[in-house]
């Protein structure tokens, strides 16, 4: 990545980035956000232990209950053939329950859960070309990265390996849109290049053998790296003209003013530029070019947010 950032492109990013987070806080207190908590707040009667139970099961279940739950609460019944799951039973040995996607009803689960959520958790509205996608993928596996596609649960959209697996590993949701796999390419990414997960270089596949160096900083909180790798997949996914749910994914992770604290718009601006440098086409260019006004961001001092809505500066 170049040392010198086109200082039109940071103005520009630093206020997409105010206007996400300012979105995201403020959706918190929308009737959507609310909606969508009291619906999940339903399926809060089975305790910590059950819900373990349950995910060694399968780690792909959703929401459960018991035949009675999804009739009484939801007018579900459970298809003949549903697959159970056993838990602890209050007042007895065990009981079965059964996943949301093995129930029926006037809609569908995927209408069911869409409705009661307000929209699909990682929708993600507008079109890319092929080629993008291709050549982002293509990259992905010159550096070293595997790209596998598996069938996921309903609430994961994708996920990245960690340096203690051992091997660099990014999962899509198979049977995702095109547009919805490449955003969350770019977020799996973020958190690679964000330094979350533990790696300190790439090593590209070609008989050059050139590398690629990222800063470790993976000692904060789980919210700290959602706002950070998310915010980097918007301001891409924006850029190329797709409308992602990033407000309200954000939104999910935020629960004060303190869980901003820890973000860095100068690593996130960062990343964002190596990002798009080494995984999108060069004859897709979505940042500004540099130039003669070109200013180095760590010439002005603090790299960390300063306060709610990133006043502070770099």
């Amino acid at each position: 990545m170049n040392k010198f950032i086109d200082k039109n492109s940071i103005a520009n990013d630093k206020f997409t980035i105010d206007e996400l987070l300012h979105n995201s806080w403020t959706f918190r207190n929308s009737t959507e956000f609310l909606k969508f908590f009291k619906f999940i707040a339903k399926f809060n009667h089975y305790s910590r232990y059950n819900t373990m139970l349950v995910y060694l099961q399968n780690s792909a279940v959703t929401f459960f209950g018991g035949v009675s739950y999804w009739k009484n609460n939801f007018n579900r019944t459970v298809k003949k053939d549903a697959k159970p799951y056993i838990i602890l039973a209050p007042n007895g040995p065990v009981m079965l329950v059964y996943d949301i996607f093995d129930t029926e009803g006037k809609k569908t689960p995927e209408e069911f859960l869409e409705k009661e959520l307000g929209g699909k958790p990682f929708e993600v509205k507008g079109e890319i070309s092929d080629k993008i996608f291709s050549k982002a993928i293509e990259y992905a596996k010159k550096w070293g990265i595997k790209i596998s596609y598996k069938p996921l649960s309903y609430f994961n959209a994708g996920y990245i390996t960690t340096i203690i697996k051992g091997y660099l590993e990014i999962c899509l949701k198979e049977g995702a849109s095109k547009e919805e796999q490449f955003a969350t390419l770019i977020h799996e990414l973020s958190h690679l290049f964000l330094g979350h997960i533990g790696y300190i270089e790439l090593l590209y596949q070609n008989e050059k053998k050139k590398t690629t160096k990222i800063q470790k900083r993976n000692n904060f909180s789980k919210t700290t790296k959602e706002l950070e790798a998310e915010t980097i997949s918007y301001l891409i996914c924006h850029k190329l003209g797709l409308e992602t749910r990033s407000v309200e994914y954000i939104a999910g992770y935020i629960e004060n003013e303190q869980n901003l604290i820890e973000f860095s718009y100068e690593n996130v601006i960062k990343a964002a530029d190596k990002i798009e440098k080494l995984f999108l086409s060069p004859s897709q260019k979505i940042f500004l070019p540099t130039n003669e006004n070109s200013i180095n961001p760590l010439e002005n001092g603090n790299n960390r947010q300063n306060d709610l809505f990133g006043v502070g500066t770099f």
